[in-house]
């Protein structure tokens, strides 16, 4: 009998280690990767390899190793500017193909294609201070290797939305003029 017992543990033990080796790569991606990119994870488990082999293949010489780096220069990007970047996170792109994503900006939405040097590509999500919508939008995405920016949101504004229109002053009230 403990020969059985023996050999059901193990054919346990092997299913759940196939499982893990599955599923855990997909885990990490789906921890890591946009919330546009999560399902993808969920459902193709096995894509998560491809994330983790890019992960550990990063270049060393990548300009935007970390999500705060990211931020920092959207933060420098956007300095001065209607376009206020709030949060940042990882893009896992096809490998030498470019990426096309749809966005909305107010009440349009944009389809913008990117080409980026590595598989992975910061996405960076803010608000427009002249849009009426405040809703967080993507308002760029950085290369995650040479820190360049692949997509500015301010190239698909109109000129009316790039800077708070300003109403003319009224003349000053002569009777209060000392």
């Amino acid at each position: 009998m403990s020969v059985f017992r023996n050999r059901r543990f193990l054919v346990v033990f092997v299913v759940i280690v196939a499982f893990a080796a599955i599923v855990l790569p997909a885990l990490v991606a789906y921890r890591y990767t946009a919330q546009e990119q999560r399902s993808e994870f969920v459902r193709r488990p096995w894509r998560g390899w491809a994330f983790a082999y890019a992960a550990l293949a990063v270049p060393g010489r990548s300009q935007l190793k970390t999500s705060g780096m990211a931020l920092r220069k959207a933060e420098w990007l956007f300095k001065g500017t209607a376009v206020d970047p709030r949060e940042v996170q990882l893009l896992f792109a096809p490998q030498d193909v470019p990426f096309t994503f749809d966005h909305d900006i107010g009440a349009r939405t944009v389809t913008s294609t990117v080409t980026p040097s590595y598989r992975f590509i910061w996405l960076v999500r803010g608000s427009i201070a002249t849009m009426s919508d405040s809703s967080k939008t993507i308002v760029a995405l950085l290369d995650y290797e040479t820190g360049r920016v692949l997509y500015d949101a301010r190239d698909d504004l109109l000129p009316s939305e790039l800077a708070p229109s300003r109403s003319p002053s009224a003349s000053p009230d002569p009777t209060t003029v000392p």
